[in-house]
C-alpha cells in the first residue's frame, strides 16, 4: 500500500515533487536567507515545505534543509517514506483508538492516510475521519465541503471555497469527493438481475407446464 500512496501523493494533481524548499501557500521557490517567524510560517503566511509534501519545521529550517539549496530526489524521496509511515501509523492507532479498531478497506485506508498527510484529517476534520470509518460516506464528503454540515450548510470549508489564486485545493477536495463517491456506490445494493431473469423463466416454464396438463 505505502508504495502506491507515494506514487499518487507524487503526482502533480496531489502533492508534487519540488527539489527545494517552497511556500505551500504559492508554489514558489523560497529564496536563501527568507526568514520564518516564530510559528515557522514566511512571510507570506504560508508554510516552507520540501519534496512532496513535507512541511519543513522550525528546527530543521536552514539547518538540515536550507533555503536556496537543491537536494536530491532520492533522498527527499526517503524522506517522503518516512512521512508516509507516520501517517499510517496515525491512522492505524486512532482506528484503534477511536473505533475499537473497527475493520476498513484498503480503499478507506488509503483515502485516510493520504488526507491525514494533506488535511491532518483526524484532527482537522474528525468527522470526516469518522464517516470514512463507520462507512457514512456521505458524512465525509459533507465534512469536506462544509463546516460543520449540522448546524448549516452555508459555510464551506477553506478547501472546498478556498481564497483567490488557492483553486487548487478545491480541485483537490473535488478529487477526493469524487473518490469517496466511488465507494459510495460500489457499496451500493446490486440489482439482482440474474435472479429476476430466472424467475421469468421459471414462470415461463411453470406456465407451459400448465397449458400442456390442460389447466387453462
Amino acid at each position: 500500500m505505502i508504495e502506491e500512496i507515494v506514487k499518487e501523493l507524487s503526482s502533480t494533481d496531489e502533492e508534487g515533487f519540488k527539489n527545494s524548499i517552497y511556500d505551500d501557500s504559492t508554489g514558489k521557490i523560497v529564496t536563501k536567507g527568507t526568514p520564518i517567524d516564530q510559528e515557522g510560517k514566511l512571510p507570506s503566511g504560508g508554510s516552507p515545505t520540501i519534496g512532496t509534501g513535507h512541511l519543513v519545521t522550525p528546527e530543521e529550517y536552514d539547518t538540515i534543509y536550507k533555503t536556496g539549496e537543491i537536494y536530491s530526489k532520492s533522498d527527499l524521496d526517503k524522506l517522503l517514506y518516512k512521512d508516509v509511515q507516520e501517517k499510517i501509523d496515525i491512522v492505524n492507532r486512532t482506528v484503534e483508538e477511536r473505533y475499537d479498531n473497527k475493520p476498513i478497506t484498503d480503499d478507506v485506508k488509503k483515502i485516510l492516510v493520504k488526507t491525514t498527510f494533506w488535511l491532518d484529517a483526524p484532527n482537522k476534520f474528525p468527522k470526516f475521519f469518522e464517516g470514512m470509518v463507520t462507512g457514512d460516506y456521505e458524512k465525509a464528503i459533507d465534512n469536506l465541503i462544509y463546516t460543520d454540515p449540522e448546524v448549516s450548510k452555508e459555510q464551506y470549508t477553506k478547501i472546498y471555497d478556498p481564497e483567490k489564486g488557492m483553486s487548487g485545493l478545491k480541485e483537490r477536495t473535488l478529487k477526493y469527493i469524487e473518490a469517496i463517491n466511488k465507494l459510495k456506490n460500489n457499496n451500493l445494493p446490486k440489482p439482482k438481475i440474474g435472479v429476476e431473469f430466472l424467475s421469468k423463466e421459471q414462470s415461463l416454464k411453470n406456465e407451459l407446464a400448465k397449458r400442456r396438463a390442460g389447466l387453462y
